[in-house]
């Protein structure tokens, strides 16, 4: 139970007691409401009393508030000491609330699973590119780590259908699933599933026969970290220096550049034109190094006069600032 509903349930409690014990003193005593009154203060205070007050109204009233200021007087001093101990709660507890309401406001965004190794570097990734995105993570010190680096965070089991629904599945685009195990991996994939048909589902596999059960699960594309690292393990001693060049555009520390995606939507200004029309080398000094077109065909290195569709998507390769400088000035 979280802190603030125990505060409310508390003062709920409080509430009721006090009409209760007011309206019984009057039916049981016969007594006046300020008598009811001033008999629930003296008992609740532990003053204690006589069998029936016999001081005058005024006095009464000033008992009453000479016992209430006390009893706050003690209750704040009191809580001096223990704020320590609850102060912490309490922040959580707002911490959470502001968290979920933010959450709560998403969509289109991303779901990380799984805050290892592999979700941070996913978590700074979509930082440094704006990207909306959550992180649900089971284990309470990797949830507060990702709460500490300013996350979104939904700490729960990413297997159980609740836990996706706080995640905004049903309003996300994309879902990564980067659990430790490939059993859990492949459940998750398949709850996710179950509750988005339009969820796009990265999945990650440790061993290359589970990349079949993900698809199968209804995983969209299959990551195998140890084949990736192998294969540029290998491009390391092949292709050293072509595989330098791809360590400089993804190791953004290194380079302020890489490969962007710039779709066409309907509208756009770049629809209908040539990628000698566009002219992105000449005004922006980008290179177009494919085009994927709305039907899925992939155009590697296109030809100059190939016309630019609605739906296409322009992979493009240059500097960051002036990827960002041809979006701008292409409203896209």
């Amino acid at each position: 139970m979280s802190v603030l509903l125990r505060i409310r349930r508390g003062l709920t409690a409080l509430a009721v007691l006090l009409v209760t014990s007011v309206v019984s003193y009057k039916l049981v005593t016969n007594a006046g409401w300020l008598e009811s009154f001033y008999f629930f203060v003296i008992t609740a205070s532990t003053v204690g009393y006589g069998e029936r007050s016999t001081v005058s109204p005024e006095v009464q009233l000033l008992t009453i508030a000479i016992i209430m200021t006390s009893s706050v007087t003690v209750a704040y001093t009191l809580g001096v000491f223990i704020q320590s101990m609850i102060a912490g709660q309490i922040n959580q507890a707002l911490g959470v609330m502001r968290m979920t309401r933010e959450i709560q406001q998403l969509s289109g965004h991303n779901i990380i699973c799984g805050f290892g190794r592999i979700g941070q570097t996913l978590a700074e990734e979509f930082l440094r590119r704006r990207a909306d995105f959550v992180v649900v993570e089971k284990e309470p010190e990797a949830a507060r780590d990702a709460a500490d680096a300013g996350y979104l965070v939904i700490a729960g089991d990413a297997t159980d259908e609740e836990t996706l629904r706080d995640a905004g599945v049903q309003r996300a685009k994309t879902l990564i699933v980067a659990l430790h195990g490939d059993a859990d991996n492949v459940f998750l994939t398949l709850t996710a599933r179950n509750l988005s048909d339009d969820l796009r589902i990265i999945a990650r596999g440790e061993l290359p026969s589970t990349e079949k059960k993900l698809r199968q699960a209804g995983a969209n594309e299959v990551v195998l970290p140890a084949v990736i690292g192998a294969r540029r393990m290998a491009a390391m001693v092949t292709r050293p220096y072509a595989a330098e060049m791809m360590e400089h555009f993804t190791n953004h520390e290194r380079i302020d550049a890489g490969l962007e995606e710039i779709t066409i939507v309907a509208g756009s200004p770049l629809a209908g034109q040539s990628v000698r029309e566009v002219a992105a080398r000449q005004r922006h000094n980008l290179l177009v190094v494919g085009i994927r077109k709305a039907d899925g065909l992939m155009v590697f290195n296109p030809n100059p006069d190939d016309p630019l569709e609605t739906g296409d998507t322009l992979i493009v390769l240059g500097n960051i600032a002036d990827i960002r400088e041809f979006q701008s000035s292409h409203k896209l």
